[in-house]
């Protein structure tokens, strides 16, 4: 009996292997949570070729699963059968910030990340012609007159949301906030004097021609070289919008690691670098490890704040 045991446990231990070693046999799906056109969108199509490439010339199919923030696609790809055949390509917002706000089927702990992809540095910014120009302009103009200056988001717990409450905080001012419907809504308000102050990624700052203050980095960024640091102003502040790839939690071990080596070959393809330097974005792959203790610090630091401002479920 015990003999026909391991026999079992060996075969079915050689089934999964060959399984593993198979992969791929079929299409591979990468659910986007958001719209076509968008920027999770234009980013998945631009790695969709690269990554079926790493993966032996697969075929990987981009799906749109929009709605509800980002959560109705995340929440499909969490649920999907844990085999590597169904991925999300998640940002930020719905991987570690929307289940802060909400009750959802998913939680952050219900994917095995697989890489980060690339990021963008928030940079504080405000009107072109605002007569402040730096942190200390900032800080001692706010000061003197608590609650009478603005800053605007895209919306209550939004990157550009969480960067300014953070700065607010960092600061030690008091601003009030107004939340729009996107970044272009914010710009018109910024542009006329509605809010004073924004922060956003920098392709924001050419395309609308506003003044840039501060970057949310650990080290100035290219393009915007003369402009500072938080960090190196003193305030250990650090803002990205990025986006990964994740598997739903129970993947395969040996799964894991095919697609991890194959999106590694992929960020780091010239081919998908052109395609990013063009759209504006900077690769930033991380492996597994990198990118799951990167996750848990961004689902801790975007708690604390979202609680500091009230918005936690």
């Amino acid at each position: 009996m015990l003999k026909t045991l391991i026999s079992g446990l060996a075969a079915a231990g050689l089934v999964a292997g060959s399984a593993a070693a198979a992969f791929p046999d079929h299409p591979v799906t990468i659910i986007v949570p958001f719209g076509a056109g968008g920027g999770t969108d234009s980013d998945a199509r631009g790695f969709q070729p690269h990554f079926a490439a790493a993966l032996g010339g697969a075929t990987v199919i981009v799906k749109n699963t929009d709605g509800a923030a980002g959560t109705i696609g995340a929440a499909e790809a969490a649920k999907a059968k844990p085999d590597g055949y169904t991925l999300g390509f998640l940002p930020i917002g719905p991987a570690v910030i929307q289940p802060h706000l909400r009750q959802l089927p998913y939680t952050s702990e219900s994917f095995i990340p697989i890489c980060n992809i690339n990021s963008n540095p928030v940079v504080l910014m405000a009107a072109k012609d605002s007569p402040i120009g730096s942190l200390e302009d900032m800080k001692k103009t706010l000061t003197a007159e608590p609650n009478k200056y603005v800053y605007g988001s895209s919306g209550p717990g939004t990157v550009p949301h969480l960067a300014m409450a953070a700065a607010e905080m960092a600061l030690q001012v008091k601003m009030k906030h107004v939340p729009h419907k996107g970044t272009a809504d914010a710009m018109k308000s910024l542009a006329g004097g509605v809010i004073h102050f924004f922060a956003d990624v920098p392709v924001v700052i050419s395309r609308f021609e506003t003044k840039p203050i501060a970057v949310f980095n650990d080290t100035r960024i290219p393009g915007l070289d003369s402009v500072p640091t938080m960090k190196e102003k003193g305030y250990d502040l650090s803002f990205s919008v990025w986006r990964g790839l994740f598997a739903p939690k129970g993947t395969p071990e040996p799964v894991v690691a095919a697609l991890e080596t194959a999106c590694r070959k992929a960020a780091e393809s010239p081919g998908f670098k052109e395609f990013s330097a063009k759209v504006n974005n900077d690769v930033n792959y991380m492996d597994r490890k990198a990118f799951a203790a990167f996750v848990a610090s961004e689902v801790k630091k975007n708690g604390d704040i979202l609680k500091s401002v009230g918005l936690t479920k």
